[in-house]
């Protein structure tokens, strides 16, 4: 597996071949095959052993965190950010191509659904003690909450989103999550101001004056 992961940190996880596994660590390829079926399988072990240790580092989180309920989504987000960052090479598998469309890897369907379900779990708990709003069922604001850490995820391994380091990402992410956190409360920005007034204050101002400069 080791190997594997160096391989797809170096090259992504379509270019390289079983049989370049195998070498690397000193064994046939004929070898190979007898612990993994194909290259698909290979990739399922890697991805399955890294939802793994996403669970358990949400659960783990999750079980410290004792504070709101959006306090405790804040701190799930940040360790999923901290995941990522941390084992790029599991993380690119995660979430690259889909890899049990033919049902052959379903102990890696479970693995993903025990990750899925901590957050799930504690969308649900800030639901019932009326954090978060009702609507839609805590299962969306979990997806809501995956899709926004991962699509923060992707731009700063494409550098699209320039970092100093893996802390400052960490910090630059809480700082773009708070609106995501303030919409599972429900909360709703009060109406634009109306009248000739409010019209020449908006257009006294200067664009992007008071934007911060990222990380």
């Amino acid at each position: 597996m080791t190997a594997a992961l160096e391989l797809i940190e170096a090259r992504g996880p379509e270019a390289f071949t079983l049989r370049e596994v195998a070498a690397s660590v000193g064994v046939t390829h004929g070898a190979a095959y007898r612990h993994f079926e194909d290259k698909t399988a290979l990739l399922a072990a890697v991805s399955q052993e890294g939802y793994r240790a996403l669970a358990a580092r949400l659960r783990e989180r999750a079980a410290s965190s004792e504070g709101s309920s959006r306090e405790r989504i804040r701190a799930l987000a940040a360790a999923y950010v901290e995941f990522a960052l941390e084992r790029p090479a599991h993380y690119r598998v995660m979430w690259g191509a889909r890899l049990n469309e033919d049902g052959r890897f379903p102990s890696l369907e479970a693995a993903i659904r025990v990750a899925f379900d901590v957050v799930a779990g504690e969308m649900k708990r800030g639901q019932e003690d009326g954090s978060f709003r009702e609507a839609p069922a805590a299962r969306e604001l979990a997806i809501g909450m995956w899709v926004t850490a991962h699509g923060y995820v992707e731009l700063v391994a494409r550098r699209r989103i320039k970092v100093k380091s893996q802390r400052v990402a960490v910090e630059y992410f809480q700082t773009l999550f708070e609106p995501f956190l303030d919409g599972l409360g429900g909360a709703r920005r009060p109406p634009p101001a109306r009248g000739r007034s409010a019209t020449r204050t908006a257009r006294g101002r200067r664009p992007g004056t008071n934007a911060p400069a990222p990380p």
